[in-house]
């Protein structure tokens, strides 16, 4: 189906904009976790992160954000100044550490990204990455996980090193859309969770929520629509109530079409100011 055929019967879909971690990639538990482990390891921090208390980490946005809330509950004797030195030796420990193991273990794509990425593409859309992760993670984790150059496949990739604000602030949806030169009105986001929807809904971008096991239990109030994941194209219905929780379901240009024209109207998210 091309994007003329599309916009026949819906408002024109011209371009997706994904979310990098754990949107397009299982990299949380793969990849992050056991580096910022590492990289405790390699500046002789006694820290350790499990499963649980990641989970709830990951309310932060950004790496060196979120071992900076750490440092502030667990070294308080340190001054501030001191800890924004320990997150950004630690950081650049953790970044080391990524790119060793997306060398020795590439990345996954997520079920259903594959047929999504392969569809959009015969359909001539737009697509970018818009995430919280710097620009050569994204790079080189999403070479990996491809099988080829990220570049022929996507057109655009904005991390949170190339904008002044990450995440919930809407600054890398905002910047991809003109990177694309697209507007709101013919893009959809593609996210995970409640912090990027914040973001993607800041910047006025109807948006779907793919969740993973470690986003699954947050608010995603505003959604367009939930699933577990986006499941191959083309062998289920679109979901019947936008924005509640789905099995395992399919999501092809036709469904997302749909969800455009329905005109979902983009407002904050509860609990994350994006002003």
């Amino acid at each position: 189906m091309t994007t003329s055929e599309l916009s026949a019967d819906y408002p024109p879909l011209r371009g997706l904009l994904f979310d990098f971690d754990g949107t397009l990639v299982d990299s949380e538990l793969e990849l992050h976790l056991p580096a910022f482990n590492q990289a405790f390891s390699d500046t002789a921090l006694p820290w350790r992160w499990g499963i649980p208390l990641y989970t709830r980490l990951l309310e932060v946005p950004g790496g060196r954000e979120r071992i900076r809330a750490y440092a502030d509950q667990h070294c308080p004797q340190m001054s501030v100044a001191q800890r924004d030195t320990l997150a950004g030796q630690v950081h650049a420990a953790k970044n080391i550490r990524v790119q060793q193991r997306l060398t020795e273990r590439p990345l996954r794509l997520r079920p259903g990204i594959a047929g999504l990425l392969g569809e959009a593409g015969r359909a001539g859309l737009r697509l970018g990455i818009a995430s919280t992760a710097s620009f050569s993670t994204i790079e080189s984790a999403m070479n990996g996980a491809l099988g080829r150059s990220v570049w022929e496949v996507f057109d655009a990739i904005i991390g949170s090193d190339q904008v002044a604000r990450g995440k919930p602030q809407p600054d890398v949806y905002l910047r991809a859309l003109t990177e694309l030169g697209l507007s709101t009105v013919e893009t959809i986001a593609i996210e995970d969770s409640q912090v990027g929807l914040a973001a993607a809904r800041a910047a006025g971008l109807v948006t779907v929520v793919t969740h993973n096991a470690l986003t699954c239990d947050q608010n995603f109030e505003g959604a367009a629509l939930v699933l577990e994941s986006l499941g191959p194209p083309g062998n289920a219905a679109p979901p019947s109530t936008p924005a509640q929780p789905q099995e395992s379901s399919t999501l092809d240009l036709e469904h997302l079409a749909a969800l455009l024209r329905q005109g979902v109207s983009p407002a904050p998210v509860s609990g994350f100011p994006t002003t």
